[in-house]
């Protein structure tokens, strides 16, 4: 679980509490950007003097009654996450494990007082040796940074906080984009500043989306500081394409540049699609176009019957029961020279 810093943990709840009451109003996509800050709260690991200092607790408590039982499930969830951080932090501070959930309640977690720098277990130079008669699994391990806190140090997720551009539309739909283009991102550190460390090229999902929101803008925006529909329509196009777990391949190009952003809103649903859905795709309109011909009359080539008009022998015929079963079927016959039709009993 990583530590959260100060700075992410406002944005996560100023973004929470700016898309509150879309969410109360039925918006999907308030809601599930919410969802998607709640998942990243529970995952975070906070301490008693970050929550104090950031009142977030209290801020945090009031989504727990959302009127959107999915919002309000993930707040319950993210609260009770926190509780144990600072329960933890209590215990090994020597405090008093329950004093959480009293202060959560005011809005501050527990009192602080206790809290200070872990001493180690054993004290240096007094490292106890092998017991007597024992194996090597009596020795004493020296003190060292936990696995948790090795985690902490080098696991940070990514926080979605794209450039601003001031108008409050375009602004959500780059905060989308950089959404979708963040699930399963690991190019670096996550600070989004595009600095990614490590191996990887992957472009900052931050930077792209408002690549991405600036180009779509240029396409389809309709100028001024009102946005077409066009404008939207295409925006929830991508934002579905780009998050979509079926199709990472998308997501990939996407951030390693091969799909630069002026390409990417110029493509059209089916060229999004992944190869599986294409493949689909495809066996549908195979599908249809054999139920669109049958029932159609395959007509047969002859000469045994002679055009009246031009005297060729070149002409195709079916044949069609017009009349009572027990009378003989109709024939028409098409002469492929001249187009003269005709037909006999």
């Amino acid at each position: 679980m990583g530590a959260i810093s100060e700075a992410d943990l406002n944005t996560c709840l100023k973004t929470l509490e700016s898309c509150g009451k879309g969410a109360a109003d039925g918006d999907r996509a308030e809601e599930s950007r919410m969802l998607d800050v709640l998942k990243q709260l529970q995952r975070r690991a906070v301490t008693a003097d970050l929550l104090k200092r950031t009142n977030a607790g209290k801020r945090l408590n009031k989504f727990c009654k959302h009127s959107c039982d999915a919002v309000a499930q993930a707040a319950k969830a993210a609260v009770e996450a926190w509780k144990q951080c600072v329960k933890q932090e209590q215990q090994a501070d020597g405090g008093d494990a329950d004093e959480y959930d009293a202060a959560a309640q005011r809005g501050a977690p527990a009192s602080t007082s206790q809290a200070a720098p872990r001493a180690p277990a054993a004290v240096a130079g007094k490292v106890p040796g092998p017991a007597a008669g024992g194996g090597s699994g009596a020795a004493a391990r020296a003190p060292g940074p936990s696995s948790n806190s090795l985690q902490r140090q080098t696991s940070t997720p990514f926080t979605v906080d794209p450039p601003r551009c001031g108008n409050d539309t375009r602004d959500k739909v780059r905060s989308m984009l950089a959404e979708a283009l963040a699930v399963g991102f690991n190019g670096g550190s996550g600070d989004g500043d595009g600095s990614a460390a490590g191996p990887s090229s992957l472009q900052s999902p931050n930077l792209l989306a408002a690549a991405i929101e600036d180009a779509l803008y240029e396409l389809l925006g309709g100028g001024g500081s009102s946005v077409s529909g066009e404008y939207k329509a295409k925006a929830r196009s991508l934002c579905f394409n780009l998050k979509d777990a079926k199709n990472p391949d998308l997501r990939e190009r996407v951030l390693s540049g091969s799909v630069p952003p002026e390409s990417l809103v110029r493509m059209s649903a089916e060229e999004m699609a992944s190869d599986e859905q294409k493949r689909k795709n495809r066996e549908m309109k195979d599908w249809l176009a054999k139920e669109a011909t049958r029932g159609v009359n395959n007509a047969a080539t002859t000469d045994m019957f002679q055009c009246g008009r031009c005297k060729q022998r070149k002409c195709t015929y079916y044949q069609m029961q017009t009349r009572s079963a027990d009378e003989p079927m109709t024939t028409f016959v098409t002469c492929t020279n001249c187009g003269q039709r005709w037909k006999f009993c």
